[in-house]
Parts: structure tokens; C-alpha cells; sequence
């Protein structure tokens, strides 16, 4: 019934992304309770950080300048090393409508699922396959 699992998952989790104000309690959550650490974040033409876990950036905040003391979930993000043409090929042939956008600097593909209820899933592939 099920077809055979490849032995190492062509896709990981890469980061879940939020919307937060200023005056949010985020960064004293996943700061100062969590651990979490401010890193490196691609050139991205808005405001925000990148949280870390480790060497693992695990989450990607966006400055919302009217949200004041809210925070709103934006994505969840996979990773995968499949090249973005296969990762494309996949939505098509499954019927899925996509964005693509580049990341600054690494030139990495994003491409973004909305699916019904609002969930948006960003699949992260490199233009061209590193595994191959």
C-alpha cells in the first residue's frame, strides 16, 4: 500500500517564519528562556532575524512595525538538496499552484504552497542538485 521509503528523507525542516511588533515578548521567550541565539540572515530587502539553535537557524522573524505586542505565524519551511526544476515538477504534476522566489545571496529557490486554511509551506531547493 505504501511505497518504499528511501532510506535517507529527501526533505528536513529548515524554519518555521512569524510576524512580530516591536513590543512582542518574542525574543524574551526564545531568548531569554529558550536559548535560542540572533544570527546570520541573508540580505533580504526587510527587517527582521534569524534565530538560532545551535549552528540551525530554526526561525525567521519579520519586524511588523503595526503589530505592537503580536506575533503571527507566517510559514513553516522544508529543506530539501533536490534540485528546484525536480522540486517544481513535483507541484506541478500534484496539482499545486507556487511563488518562487530567490534567497539574496545564496541564490537558493524558495517556493511557496498555500494550501486551504491558510497554512503557506515554503520548500527551500538549491537551483541545482548538490547531491548529484
Amino acid at each position: 500500500m505504501f511505497a518504499e521509503m528511501p532510506s535517507t528523507p529527501p526533505w528536513r525542516f529548515d524554519h518555521v517564519q512569524l510576524f512580530a511588533g516591536a513590543e512582542s515578548p518574542l525574543d524574551r521567550l526564545f531568548i531569554e528562556v529558550m536559548s535560542l541565539r540572533e544570527g546570520a540572515r541573508p540580505p533580504f530587502p526587510f527587517s527582521g532575524q534569524w534565530l538560532y539553535a545551535g549552528n540551525q537557524a530554526v526561525m525567521h522573524v519579520i519586524a511588523d512595525r503595526h503589530a505592537g505586542k503580536a506575533v503571527r505565524f507566517g510559514h513553516i519551511a522544508f529543506r530539501t538538496e533536490l534540485a528546484a526544476e525536480a522540486v517544481v515538477e513535483r507541484l506541478n504534476r500534484a496539482g499545486f499552484v507556487h511563488d518562487v522566489s530567490i534567497v539574496p545571496a545564496s541564490g537558493d529557490a524558495q517556493l511557496f504552497v498555500s494550501l486551504p486554511g491558510g497554512l503557506v509551506v515554503e520548500l527551500d531547493a538549491p537551483v541545482r542538485s548538490r547531491s548529484a
